[in-house]
């Protein structure tokens, strides 16, 4: 029996002549217009990734946070020691972009020059900022940029949002921020730090990076580990990192272990700073105290020790004791660490009944000279020095300065807000940043005097 080919079917099937069926009707013009769409969302893309982000502004190593405490995406949305924890897994390193990253969120219009004044786009409404943070421009001004929650009301469940300011707090505009909600146990952010124009990281708990002025924003792996504290100077940051507990907004409180990491701007790594093996292991609940002054990093230690060495990392050393010792997290009146370009400076609480605080000044960390007392007057959160001779004292009753030896209530345009403020910063000798405790306010202080007076900033376009 003959049996046909099949090769020989299959060869004339596919050399015969085919007619292309007729496309369904308006699929040619539903084409045409998802190209178009496609180039036109290359082109946005491309010119935000080409902004320059203003609000994504740098901190300057004077400002030092205070106690560790939804409408659109993103940007402008409508005896104790230290510990080096590392989880097996290495310490937190390679930052990688998720799949998908660079198309969530909605990335609105970027602002692109320092002559201008708006962005095309503004805050969110009911902005509640929660960190403020400056860095000059390389020629003479400073940007700025807060952090905080747009809403309420609030459409989605990651409503961090970030606005930015080229005046000092006259006008402000909205940008890029991470899509992540506020803080909220090991999730969410809530502080802002940036070590030149282009890399900043958002944290407190968790950790978001950029490098390229604010967009993308970069989810970080901390290895189940909280950021409680970040600073950048020349260059480099220096972080906190905490094995914590604490639920909400206390994700500072019940922790057990920290650990001291480095990482150069624009890197994709964070690498721990050597420690004395007296540093290694602690159990404690009393966070450390960070600070930078220039490319050097001092670190008050639970236990009262200061430890400093170069903020690029490499090993640090202890040189000296403090004359108090941090409090655990949530405790008021603890010690308050402020770095200058000269020297160091230190609140601490008064003894138990005392009722005052004293301020202690040292040039690296090794002699402390007491200097004045301040009177109790409600609770001391944050502490800020950018000059010689220059400190400013933010607490939950007002902010104060001091002028020559003594301690004297700054002017608040107003009334100080009922609960006081959580953080104040000193960009230079005159000017200075102050967030109120009660973000709903919407708002932020500045001066323009060193500290003597205060008039606020409404957060809005």
């Amino acid at each position: 029996m003959r049996m046909t080919d099949p090769r020989g079917e299959l060869d004339d099937w596919l050399h015969a002549e085919v007619t292309p069926l007729s496309p369904p009707p308006g699929a040619l013009g539903r084409i045409r217009r998802r190209a178009r769409q496609r180039k036109i969302r290359q082109v946005v893309v491309a010119s935000a990734g080409c902004a320059v982000v203003l609000a994504a502004a740098v901190t300057v190593p004077q400002l030092v946070p205070g106690p560790r405490p939804a409408s659109q995406r993103p940007a402008a949305a409508a005896d104790s020691a230290l510990p080096v924890t590392q989880s097996p897994g290495g310490p937190p390193s390679s930052r990688t972009t998720p799949a998908g990253l660079q198309g969530s969120g909605t990335q609105l219009q970027q602002r692109t020059s320092l002559s201008t004044t708006t962005s095309g786009t503004v805050p969110p409404p009911h902005f509640r900022p929660t960190s403020v943070t400056f860095v000059g421009t390389g020629t003479g001004a400073v940007v700025g940029a807060v952090i905080g929650q747009a809403g309420p009301p609030c459409a989605t469940s990651d409503c961090t949002s970030l606005a930015g300011t080229s005046n000092y707090g006259k006008s402000w505009y909205g940008v890029s921020a991470p899509v992540a909600p506020g803080p909220d146990g090991d999730s969410g952010v809530s502080q802002l730090r940036f070590a030149d124009l282009r890399d900043g990281w958002a944290f407190g708990p968790a950790l978001y990076e950029t490098s390229g002025g604010g967009w993308p924003w970069v989810p970080e792996d901390t290895y189940g580990q909280r950021v409680l504290d970040v600073e950048a100077s020349a260059g480099h940051a220096l972080a906190v990192f905490g094995s914590c507990t604490g639920s909400g907004a206390d994700y500072a409180t019940g922790c057990t272990s920290f650990g001291l990491y480095t990482s150069a701007a624009g890197s994709t790594t964070w690498t721990p700073v050597a420690v004395p093996a007296a540093y290694l292991r602690m159990n404690s609940s009393a966070v450390p105290e960070l600070v930078i002054s220039g490319a050097t990093g001092y670190l008050l230690t639970p236990s009262g020790a200061v430890l400093s060495g170069a903020a690029a990392g490499g090993s640090w050393s202890q040189v000296g004791t403090a004359p108090c010792q941090p409090q655990p997290a949530g405790q008021p009146a603890g010690p308050l660490l402020a770095a200058s370009p000269a020297q160091l400076v230190l609140v601490c609480p008064g003894q138990p009944g005392a009722g005052s605080m004293e301020l202690y000044t040292s040039a690296a960390g090794a002699v402390w000279q007491p200097v004045a007392t301040l009177p109790a007057n409600g609770t001391a959160t944050s502490l800020a020095s950018a000059a010689p001779g220059q400190v400013v004292l933010a607490g939950t009753a007002g902010i104060w300065y001091l002028s020559s030896s003594a301690w004297l209530p700054a002017s608040v345009s107003g009334q100080v807000p009922v609960a006081g403020f959580s953080y104040v910063g000193m960009t230079n000798a005159t000017e200075g940043v102050a967030v109120p405790a009660d973000a709903s306010l919407g708002e932020i202080y500045v001066t323009s005097d060193g500290g003597q007076t205060w008039s606020p900033s409404p957060i809005k376009g």
